[in-house]
């Protein structure tokens, strides 16, 4: 290999760690304080809510009556199944993921290492101090709480508290999913894929790109990732397959319920896959989606820039029926 060749790998790979650290700070990017216009769902088959100006990063619940949102200036949102009301985060500090367990506990995770948990309907600061790290992900399940975020951070709490994991890889982590008692699988920057126990962080999984991963999703079968360029993966454990058919834009969530499969990103991005094959809904304008929960097959959440939430299900291609949700603010 020529030395040209190798300052051509390094620099693409430098390029590559600035998208995922672009990605990290996304949102900050986006409009503050111009919100986009309430899409009334005549066009899209979406009810979208007044959330406000704030740029809306993540979403999370544990059932349609039960949901939560969050975003710059700490911004907490919650859906109680009849109002969209506002949740004292104690924080300013820019909220980018939220995991919710069940209703008293959710997990909430932003810049500065924040750390937020809510039980009894009251969100407190936990794991103070442990990281200054930009956290991006979180996952949970009844005996513990993974948290990533940037320079290969990746945050461990227990009932013992909560600490840093060691871990060699130093590529800015975006997100983390797993399965009760079960492994969890976190990804991010240059197509990185780790597996984590509990105890050991260990790469398993490589991609057939670099392509930054921003998106992860765990089922009993398998996994499905999302990132850069409309990449789309299903992973089975034995096989990695590619699923074809979403924009080449930012992927920047993926979720799933059921057999059902949806993924959002910029530019207006709504896929849902089923097998090797997306198919992509038209959104009325190129607004920023950033975080996706599927409550039910007949009710999924988006959220995304400048206090854009929808809630419902899209239009189909071909101008099949639509679906709104019954009551609730519009």
């Amino acid at each position: 290999m020529t030395m040209s060749n190798v300052y051509t790998k390094r620099a693409v790979r430098v390029g590559l760690a600035a998208v995922g650290a672009c990605l990290l700070c996304a949102c900050d990017q986006l409009v503050s304080g111009v919100g986009y216009p309430i899409d009334s769902g005549a066009f899209t088959g979406w009810t979208a809510m007044d959330a406000g100006t704030a740029n809306m990063n993540a979403v999370s619940g544990v059932s349609d009556g039960a949901v939560w949102i969050v975003g710059d200036y700490g911004t907490i949102l919650m859906w109680d199944g009849v109002h969209l009301v506002a949740e004292d985060s104690g924080t300013t500090a820019n909220l980018r993921a939220v995991c919710a367990q069940d209703t008293d506990n959710v997990y909430a995770v932003g810049d500065s290492g924040v750390i937020l948990h809510r039980t009894l309907g009251v969100w407190t600061l936990v794991g103070d101090g442990v990281t200054r790290q930009v956290l991006t992900g979180v996952w949970a399940d009844l005996q513990r709480v993974v948290a990533v975020g940037s320079n290969g951070t990746v945050v461990l709490g227990t009932s013992a508290g909560f600490a840093v994991v060691p871990n060699s890889y130093p590529e800015n982590l975006l997100a983390v999913s797993g399965t009760p008692g079960g492994n969890m699988t976190i990804v991010g920057a240059l197509g990185l894929v780790l597996t984590f126990d509990g105890t050991n962080l260990s790469r398993q999984l490589t991609l057939p790109s670099d392509k930054l991963l921003s998106g992860v999703a765990a089922t009993d079968n398998g996994l499905y990732m999302v990132g850069q360029e409309g990449s789309f993966y299903w992973w089975d454990d034995t096989a990695l397959t590619t699923i074809s058919g979403c924009p080449q834009t930012p992927l920047r969530a993926v979720a799933t319920i059921a057999s059902d499969v949806w993924a959002v990103g910029w530019d207006g991005t709504i896929c849902s896959a089923s097998g090797v094959t997306a198919t992509s809904y038209a959104y009325s304008d190129s607004r920023w989606f950033n975080g996706v929960y599927a409550a039910s097959s007949a009710s999924i959440w988006v959220v995304g820039a400048s206090g854009t939430v929808l809630h419902g299900l899209p239009l189909l291609p071909d101008g099949g029926q639509i679906w709104l949700p019954e009551g609730g603010d519009q």
